[in-house]
């Protein structure tokens, strides 16, 4: 059969048409393609306005935007880098601690003062419910602490050193934590936030949608949470560890070393956040074994640092003199006891 002219000249003017529709299509997209190339290279994004902490009032109310130390260096504010908060007294102290407790040594003024001034640039201090009571230096103190908790009723309290610094988002990274033990329904007597351990995150962790996006730390069970720079008790860990210490007065071992014995024997419920977000800040305050702790390695945004550069009062900041310790008996020696000469 000879196949019909007809039919095959339409087949091929509709297959050419559509080859051209095609290249005619194609030519539009692409224009439209290179069009839009050209103008968005061309345009210029304008950049967020640097964002300038003011000098805070005696009075007012402290700034609730934390910076990384990244900002430092740079006039552009990464938002998603940076750590939102709300009002100190409803978000920052009320979230997870009744009371704050500062250990220090009487004389140790210098020390007091400059960690005065980081609770109140944190939001822990001025505007909040939850002051600050200052205890001297050792063991005996710390059980002063524990019984004033359970005295006073508080759920929780923060228990702080006085050498030590935070990372920036340590009060949202806290506050998240103890909503993940909430929210989980975990017991718990005691959270270290601030430890000399490089073993915390080898324990179990606890996941939660709650653990903040902004935030290195996690939630671990503790392992071996050695020091004790910063640490959240519950009233039940009050109980326990007064309870324990107060028939177990003659103890030959340092406090932290007890504790974490006190942890592997089961009799605390004991949880870390790994990294810290509290650190103790040797370079300002060397310590008298003159040790390098490992996980000081861990640290990136002081907020001490942040503070000192941020704010106008704190920029020429110096530790107020520590006072002198005088031995009350020494008063009582009559003055020419103090020549030599004479008493020989």
């Amino acid at each position: 059969m000879v196949p019909m002219r007809g039919g095959s000249g339409s087949s091929a003017w509709w297959f050419g048409r559509a080859i051209r529709l095609y290249f005619a299509f194609s030519i539009s997209i692409s224009t439209l393609w290179l069009a839009k190339l050209f103008y968005t290279s061309n345009s210029v994004t304008p950049l967020p306005p640097p964002m300038v902490q003011q000098e805070a009032a005696a009075t007012g109310p402290i700034s609730n935007t934390i910076l990384r130390s990244s900002a430092h260096t740079s006039n552009v504010i990464d938002l998603e880098e940076s750590v939102q908060l709300g009002t100190p007294s409803t978000e920052y102290s009320q979230a997870f601690t009744d009371h704050i407790y500062c250990i220090s040594e009487e004389t140790r003024a210098g020390r007091r003062a400059r960690m005065a001034e980081l609770l109140r640039y944190l939001g822990l201090q001025q505007g909040s419910t939850a002051t600050t009571t200052v205890f001297s230096k050792g063991q005996a103190q710390h059980i002063d602490v524990w019984r004033d908790i359970i005295n006073n009723g508080y759920a929780r309290a923060l228990v702080l050193e006085d050498d030590i610094d935070f990372e920036i988002d340590a009060i949202a990274t806290v506050g998240n934590a103890i909503g993940v033990l909430e929210k989980t329904g975990a017991d718990w007597d005691i959270v270290y936030i601030g430890h000399c351990s490089m073993e915390e995150d080898t324990g179990s962790k606890i996941t939660s949608p709650l653990r903040s996006k902004h935030s290195r730390s996690k939630l671990y069970k503790s392992v071996h949470p050695f020091c004790t720079s910063g640490y959240l008790l519950s009233t039940s860990g009050a109980q326990k560890l007064y309870a324990y210490f107060s028939k177990n007065t003659s103890q030959k071992h340092a406090l932290d070393v007890q504790l974490v014995a006190l942890i592997k024997r089961k009799m605390l419920q004991s949880y870390s956040l790994h990294p810290p977000v509290v650190y103790q800040r040797r370079d300002l305050y060397p310590s008298d074994d003159g040790l390098e702790l490992k996980v000081a390695h861990l640290f990136r945004n002081s907020a001490w640092d942040e503070a000192l550069a941020f704010e106008p009062r704190l920029a020429n900041w110096t530790d107020p003199p520590d006072r002198q310790y005088e031995d009350p008996a020494y008063s009582q020696i009559p003055r020419w006891m103090e020549d030599r000469n004479q008493v020989n």
